[in-house]
């Protein structure tokens, strides 16, 4: 999970009066644009089933006076959509660098994804409570989709660490531009791949301007 972009022109269909969708056409395009064609919690690409999900929960008993604030909207693919719980205050990604507040690394040996907060803040822990549901599962038991949900990212993650073998080992321009590539912002799972970059000194230097996505 990352910061994400958001056009700060509201789309013409959720300045009607009165308002009646908050998912009409111009909303999907601008997201889609805006988020790259990606779910905002996962990093998944997920330009052809999306969802427009509320940041904060539209329900009765939440926040039903947001329904169709633009800054409270964002895409989603149904898998997140539908583990996300009412219950939870995410961080907002529009307005929080995550990628700094939260490391995300994956451990190879006990096939899990874990989540540390850099600071201790409740939207922090409720973040950290999410997104270990969607990628470790319930209790940490996968079930068949959280499980096919990690072993695309485990796949990913394993050839980006090829990439940067390949550069480490031999610095060429063709090497340098193939890591710079699986960091660009369209990519999946850059949250991920900003702490492996961090954690290696050389890499860092060469590549931190890679890091800046929003």
């Amino acid at each position: 999970m990352i910061r994400v972009r958001k056009a700060t022109e509201v789309p013409v269909s959720l300045q009607e009066e009165p308002c009646t969708a908050y998912d009409a056409q111009d909303v999907q395009e601008q997201l889609l644009f805006d988020q790259d064609g990606k779910c905002y919690l996962c990093e998944q690409q997920t330009r052809q089933n999306f969802q427009i999900e509320h940041l904060r929960p539209k329900a009765e008993g939440y926040f039903p006076e947001l329904k169709y604030t633009w800054t409270n909207l964002f895409l989603a693919c149904p898998y997140c959509n539908g583990r996300k719980s009412n219950r939870l205050t995410i961080l907002d990604p529009f307005y929080n660098q995550i990628e700094n507040l939260i490391e995300q690394r994956i451990d190879f040996n006990t096939n899990r994804i874990s989540f540390i907060p850099t600071i201790n803040i409740d939207q922090i822990n409720d973040t950290i409570t999410l997104l270990n549901h969607l990628h470790n599962g319930s209790n940490n038991i996968r079930d068949n989709k959280t499980q096919a949900f990690y072993k695309d990212i485990q796949q990913q993650i394993l050839g980006f660490l090829q990439i940067l073998n390949n550069y480490l080992s031999s610095p060429t321009a063709e090497n340098r531009q193939a890591v710079a590539d699986s960091l660009s912002i369209e990519k999946e799972y850059l949250g991920i791949k900003y702490w492996i970059i961090k954690d290696n000194a050389t890499l860092l230097a060469e590549f931190e301007g890679c890091l800046r996505w929003n």
